[in-house]
Formats: structure tokens, C-alpha cells, sequence
């Protein structure tokens, strides 16, 4: 078990890393809260982040149509008169 402050770990992350990925718990204390290093599942990082993950992840798989844009009318905001 590796336990260190956050100071220490932001110099020494690639090694906790590694010790993460083979297994090894790592702590690191910020302020009065601590936080645990490990590896993620296979099937939980695709959950997370998916094939590409992040912002644009969409991009070029889905396209909005101009009528998007439209201001909708009275009829479809349902404020016609019966």
C-alpha cells in the first residue's frame, strides 16, 4: 500500500500509476479527504468514456437537421384556440 500527499504524488504520478495497474492500493491525502488510485475495469472505462469519450464525442455521428432551429408555432406550442 502506497499512501503519500497530493504534492508527492502530481511528481511522482507515472510511478503510482504503474503500481496502481499491478494491483497495488494508492492513497493520496488532499487536504483532510483522501483519494484512491486504481484500475478500472475493462467493461467500466467503456461505460465512462466509451470509444471516444469527452467533448465532441458526437461529432460527426449525428447531424441536426436546419428545421431544428425554427421557432416552433403557435399550433405546435399548443396554444391554439378550440
Amino acid at each position: 500500500m502506497v499512501s503519500l500527499e497530493l504534492e508527492q504524488a502530481q511528481r511522482d504520478l507515472p510511478l503510482l500509476a504503474e503500481k496502481a495497474l499491478h494491483g497495488e492500493d494508492v492513497f493520496i491525502a488532499v487536504g483532510s479527504q483522501t483519494l484512491r488510485l486504481s484500475r478500472a475495469s475493462e467493461q467500466a472505462a467503456g461505460e465512462t468514456l466509451g470509444p471516444r469519450g469527452g467533448r465532441g464525442a458526437w461529432r460527426g455521428r449525428v447531424t441536426v437537421a436546419d428545421a431544428f432551429y425554427e421557432p416552433w408555432t403557435d399550433e405546435e406550442m399548443g396554444e391554439t384556440e378550440a
